[in-house]
């Protein structure tokens, strides 16, 4: 399936999670797939992109937890330019 930000398409659909830092990302990947997508009480816990798969009735609904986005990420701050065509390509 691919490791870093080179993830493979899976599924009928592809959502990516994107946001600041610490605003539960990785919470919510983790609650709606049972990935374990690791959560802590600092920012960038989530270096590169997590998936996961949602099942709901029959379709397969891949989830991509992303890292933090801050400011500079457009100019490549943060990784930001990875997750941000990351989210072009969801």
């Amino acid at each position: 399936p691919g490791e870093g930000f080179d993830v493979g398409r899976y599924g009928d659909s592809r959502i990516a999670l994107i946001g600041f830092p610490s605003v539960g990302k990785s919470t919510l990947l983790s609650e709606l797939t049972g990935t374990d997508s690791e959560a802590a009480a600092y920012e960038f816990t989530t270096l590169t992109c997590i998936p996961g798969v949602i099942h709901y009735n029959d379709a397969k609904i891949q989830l991509l937890d992303l890292p933090g986005i801050i400011e500079g990420a457009a100019q490549g701050k943060g990784r930001g330019r990875q997750g941000i065509a990351l989210c072009k390509s969801a």
